[in-house]
């Protein structure tokens, strides 16, 4: 038989931090467009064999338990995580493991879920046995973090006594501390007090509600209703056609995938031939050509006020371009990691995997 180990890792480097990788979430993004939810689980194996099998959503890290790094990386593409480990004892060991990492990062709108797989089986042999069907119904049942970090403290002591419900709520607060204060960690505390049989007013702090600044807080997000990157740079366009000339470069263009790139791809090539056009000649352009849908969608950004001081046009609009050319750099460093893990990429590929990854770091 073979004894060796059942994955390879590779060495730790200045640019490969293993901390942060992920095998498999570059494809997940690709293959679905509104992912829900991500499936963790333990090596690039099983996501090569759960996709083979349609289940394009997991994702795995390379040789480390999850860190806060994964965690917040995985959070800001989907709001639901689940976990797949084995069902044996060392399953059950890196499924703790994975739990107290979770901790700081888990707020309310996160959700983190585990599943633990029938004994001898991993995922490969499970989505072959069951079909993506079954496989997938068995993650939709996953645990849920609370049963899961209760069941787990319950089992360690006896709940039929007073000195074993005191036990679990020594062993339970130290954790729940470092939840982020707010809904969940509240919740949390409450159903403690529940299953402890003791009165909320006891568990002191962790009732709280106060928000407190987390890490969470100050990632850059979309504010609900905020225009995209893509649309600002086009409606500042329609608005002022001259802006065109304060961007040299828009090669920022090719390899970007986002909403609305064939529209703005078309305006920047009409305003660089005609940059004395006026937004309205700009709608009927697209109009003259047959494009009504893309016509409509320019007058109707038109029509909208820019909401921005005239002396601050051309700021936020090169601020804007260079977003784009960041997204565009973060995407292909998405595509390019995953080749140099497959060890499919060229030493083309390699040097521009490198120098985006210096790049990112200097940012």
């Amino acid at each position: 038989g073979d004894d060796g180990p059942k994955y390879l890792n590779s060495a730790e480097t200045a640019i490969f931090h293993k901390g942060r990788e992920l095998y498999g979430l570059f494809q997940a993004r690709k293959a679905e467009r509104k992912l829900e939810r991500l499936l963790v689980v333990e090596g690039y194996m099983d996501v090569v064999a759960l996709a083979q099998f349609g289940v394009r959503n997991a994702v795995a890290t390379l040789g480390t338990a999850t860190t806060n790094d994964h965690l917040e990386r995985l959070f800001r593409v989907v709001p639901q995580i689940v976990f797949c480990f084995d069902g044996d004892r060392a399953g059950r060991q890196a499924a703790w493991r994975a739990l107290e990492n979770a901790l700081p990062v888990l707020s309310e709108g996160r959700q983190i879920l585990f599943m633990f797989l029938p004994d001898g089986e991993d995922p490969d042999t499970l989505v072959r046995k069951e079909g993506k069907d079954g496989f997938e119904a068995r993650v939709t049942d996953a645990t849920s973090f609370s049963d899961y970090f209760f069941g787990e403290l319950s089992a360690a002591v006896d709940m039929a006594s007073i000195d074993g419900r005191a036990r679990l709520v020594e062993r339970a607060r130290p954790l729940l501390e470092k939840l982020p204060k707010g809904v969940f960690r509240h919740m949390m505390a409450a159903r403690l007090a529940e299953i402890a049989k003791v009165d909320a007013s006891a568990l002191g702090g962790l009732m709280t509600t106060r928000r407190s600044p987390s890490r969470a807080s100050f990632r850059t997000a979309p504010v609900k209703g905020a225009p995209s990157l893509m649309r600002t740079v086009i409606q500042l366009l329609l608005h002022r056609p001259a802006l065109i000339a304060c961007v040299d470069d828009w090669s920022v263009l090719q390899g970007l995938e986002q909403p609305g790139l064939s529209l703005l791809r078309g305006l920047v090539e009409l305003l660089q031939q005609n940059p004395q056009l006026s937004c309205g000649a700009i709608v009927e352009h697209w109009r003259a050509q047959g494009q009504n849908e893309e016509a409509g969608h320019l007058a109707r950004l038109a029509g909208q006020s820019l909401m921005l001081p005239e002396n601050g046009l051309e700021t936020e609009f090169i601020a804007a371009v260079e977003k784009l050319a960041m997204l565009r750099d973060e995407q292909r460093w998405e595509y390019l990691e995953s080749k140099v893990q497959l060890g499919s990429a060229s030493d083309a590929e390699k040097s521009e995997y490198f120098a985006l990854s210096s790049r990112g770091r200097q940012r």
